[in-house]
């Protein structure tokens, strides 16, 4: 129904456009938001990858992309040229180019090792300044647009228009474009149809000259800026997934695979894959089913010298399995005809839960620590409950958590101690390795950590191993250090689960320990009061002056949308990667039913008669919303409908907002007003809600600001509904 629904809504305002007395195209605008939608999933793609998939960067790129849109949106109304539309086209097709290599420099002007993460400060201070020209730019077209069209009140329609071709350009992107185009590529081709576009609006040759300079950026360019972020280092091979960025760098005899920036495994490294495979396996005492979720081919080629009965290896990415078994060393080759190895491409998560029974002796999860909160998606509580069910009953649960070298210092204490605190929530056994050796062991019966057992059970099975020895048992289940490290561990009372990923902000927080950067341990410092107080310094003036106030009201609900929108939409995001741990491939399309939900609600509340009413209305609609999005959470499907629910109350908040003033005049306002909104809704729960208090706790955060929001509205409907003037 949805589907039909839009396809109306389009269809109406195209026509509509097609009606109106200067008869211009809607072609012009609907490619502005085909445009626009596409640079911002360029740009947030770009971002994702610089700064290691970290998603914080989601909702800090939103927010400046808003800011600094409208900051151009209010430049473009003083151009009275009706020609600037189209140069408007140019403008972009000319900073397109110059704004993905200034993403792509970030790395090497901060002087960032690979593999290492940004600092909290940086990734805001970087973001504000490489995309500043482009949203500038984006930002003027829409004004431009009504003053081409000749028609003043043609805002409207335009705005629709536009809706409709971003909605298009999501859909292009996440079916058509996402892991067919690199952003090199990308970027060549948002370049030349920017400039049809003007060509195609001014009717100019002259306009055609401006092909030149897209073409020289991608031929100087297109070979070296794969290789900007790594320092010269040689990149071997670079490839563009639905998941992320692949880079391989070699040095040397080895490889490192990165995905976004962030570094999975390097191979060959014999020394690790061997200790990472034969201790864990040592405990089991007859494993013959094992589950490897993602990592290194050379773990699968250690655990194949043991009898086992099948090795089930799973993995989201075929291209990072394509690239991974194209680096396998002549020796290591056979172990592609092994008829024991099943390589299964799926989520491993959700390979995990669609499992019947249990049939797994070992789960080795063979994968980075939490630093992402697509990683971090594999270490809560949530994930650990759909472990348990597909285990044996003496099945073992392998995780490797960050090394220290003698002490474990208290962010990594809170790092490990989350997750360690996590595991023994769910499994009745959890067995650890001293702090040099990083491993914890889970299962629902006793394991057996004696070394002179597991030296003799290594020594029955006798497996082929040039770096791994029976002395490592001693060392890694020495009790004086497993005790230590239990202790440690013991103490972090908090659980890491899928909507308040706690191990994922404290990893970041140790890795800033390690690189500098004060911002994320000054942001860990807020306490629940802080916020109940700040809410408190805000709304007590607020109610003073805006209660029975209608154009105050108004404005305070106009503020209160932008922000909700905007926190919802992050929101939404957020927990969809926790979820489904895809959004880099999928953010086009989440993107685009947010939009088209905007547009559809400044549709259906056109003609409304009674718009205060129906403000009202809409700001309940958004509390509920926002109380029981969660109860949806659990089904894919349901985060398009609640993003969809979302961008059709925001719409008709605005349009409402709008109609309720009864003054024209006031539009500009009360679009600056919402921008500032959408600006602190997309920023503050980003890096402060969310990873502060969980998803739903900002959720309820929103819930709260729309209840006082909506007490506002009511109070001048009362107001309003008695024979009194207006106090405003």
């Amino acid at each position: 129904m949805s589907n039909i629904f839009d396809i109306y809504f389009m269809l109406f305002y195209i026509r509509l456009a097609l009606t109106i007395k200067n008869n211009f195209s809607p072609i012009p605008f609907i490619f502005i938001g085909f445009s626009s939608i596409l640079l911002q999933i360029t740009v947030l793609r770009l971002l994702f990858s610089t700064f290691s998939g970290n998603e914080l960067d989601i909702g800090i790129t939103l927010s400046f992309w808003l800011i600094y849109v409208g900051l151009g949106s209010l430049f473009g109304k003083r151009i009275r040229i009706r020609i600037a539309f189209a140069y408007s086209f140019v403008l972009i097709s000319v900073l397109v180019f110059p704004t993905v290599l200034g993403i792509k420099a970030i790395r090497s002007l901060l002087s960032l090792q690979p593999g290492e993460l940004v600092p909290l400060s940086l990734i805001v201070i970087s973001t504000a300044i490489t995309i500043l020209p482009l949203c500038l730019a984006t930002g003027m077209q829409f004004p431009l647009a009504v003053i081409y069209s000749g028609e003043p009140k043609a805002a409207g329609i335009i705005y629709g228009l536009e809706a409709v071709g971003a909605f298009f350009g999501g859909l292009l992107f996440t079916f058509l474009i996402s892991s067919r185009i690199n952003m090199i590529d990308l970027s060549l081709f948002l370049s030349l149809i920017n400039i049809l576009a003007a060509l195609y609006i001014a009717k100019k040759k002259i306009i055609s000259f401006f092909f030149i300079f897209p073409l020289i950026f991608y031929f100087v360019f297109h070979e070296t800026a794969p290789s900007m972020p790594w320092f010269g280092l040689k990149v071997s091979q670079n490839v563009e997934s639905r998941y992320g960025e692949i880079a391989v760098i070699e040095i040397k005899n080895q490889s490192s695979i990165y995905l976004n920036g962030h570094l999975l495994f390097t191979y060959p490294d014999k020394p690790a894959a061997e200790i990472k495979t034969h201790l864990p396996v040592t405990l089991h005492p007859s494993p013959s089913e094992i589950l490897v979720i993602g990592g290194s081919p050379g773990k699968i080629r250690e655990l194949l010298k043991y009898p086992v009965d099948r090795i089930t290896f799973v993995e989201i990415d075929p291209e990072i399995v394509k690239v991974s078994f194209s680096l396998l060393v002549d020796e290591d080759r056979e172990i592609l005809k092994d008829k024991r190895l099943n390589i299964i491409i799926e989520d491993g998560r959700r390979f995990v839960k669609k499992s019947v029974k249990p049939e797994y002796d070992l789960i080795l999860l063979n994968l980075p620590q939490p630093s992402t909160s697509s990683i971090n998606r594999f270490y809560t509580t949530d994930f650990f409950e759909e472990a348990k069910n597909a285990l044996k009953k003496n099945g073992i649960l392998v995780l490797s958590l960050p090394k220290a070298a003698g002490y474990i210092g208290r962010d990594m204490q809170l790092s490990n101690g989350s997750i360690y605190n996590s595991v023994k929530s769910v499994f009745t056994h959890v067995e650890v390795t001293s702090e040099e050796y990083g491993g914890l062991f889970a299962s629902m019966t006793p394991i057996n950590t004696i070394p002179e057992v597991l030296e003799e059970r290594f020594a029955e099975r006798a497996p082929h191993a040039e770096h791994f020895h029976r002395y490592i048992f001693y060392d890694a289940f020495s009790p004086i250090n497993v005790n230590y490290v239990k202790r440690r561990l013991g103490e972090i009372e908090f659980l890491n689960t899928d909507l308040k990923p706690s191990a994922y902000i404290y990893n970041l927080l140790l890795w800033t320990e390690i690189y500098g950067g004060r911002t994320l341990r000054h942001l860990l410092g807020i306490k629940v009061w802080h916020i109940i107080l700040f809410l408190s310094l805000v709304h007590i003036p607020v109610l003073f002056l805006a209660f029975r106030r209608k154009m105050r009201s108004i404005y305070f609900s106009i503020i209160t949308t932008g922000f909700s929108s905007m926190s919802l939409m992050v929101s939404l995001i957020l927990a969809y990667q926790a979820f489904y741990g895809y959004v880099y491939e999928m953010i086009g399309l989440l993107t685009a039913t947010f939009m088209i939900g905007l547009w559809a609600g400044t549709a259906i509340t056109r003609k409304t008669r009674e718009p205060l009413k129906i403000l009202f209305y809409l700001e309940v609609s958004t509390v509920i919303l926002a109380v029981t999005s969660i109860l949806f959470f659990k089904g894919e499907l349901f985060f398009y409908l609640l993003l969809l629910f979302s961008g059709m109350i925001t719409g008709g908040q605005f349009n409402t907002a709008s109609l309720a003033t009864g003054k024209m005049e006031t539009a500009g306002k009360i679009y600056g007003l919402e921008l500032i909104g959408s600006f602190t809704g997309a920023l503050i729960p980003s890096i402060i809600f969310i990873p502060l208090f969980g998803i739903y706790n900002a959720l309820l955060f929103v819930a709260g600001i729309k209840t006082f929001s909506a007490l506002m509205i009511y109070s001048s409907i009362v107001l309003f509904s008695q024979p009194f003037i207006d106090p405003a």
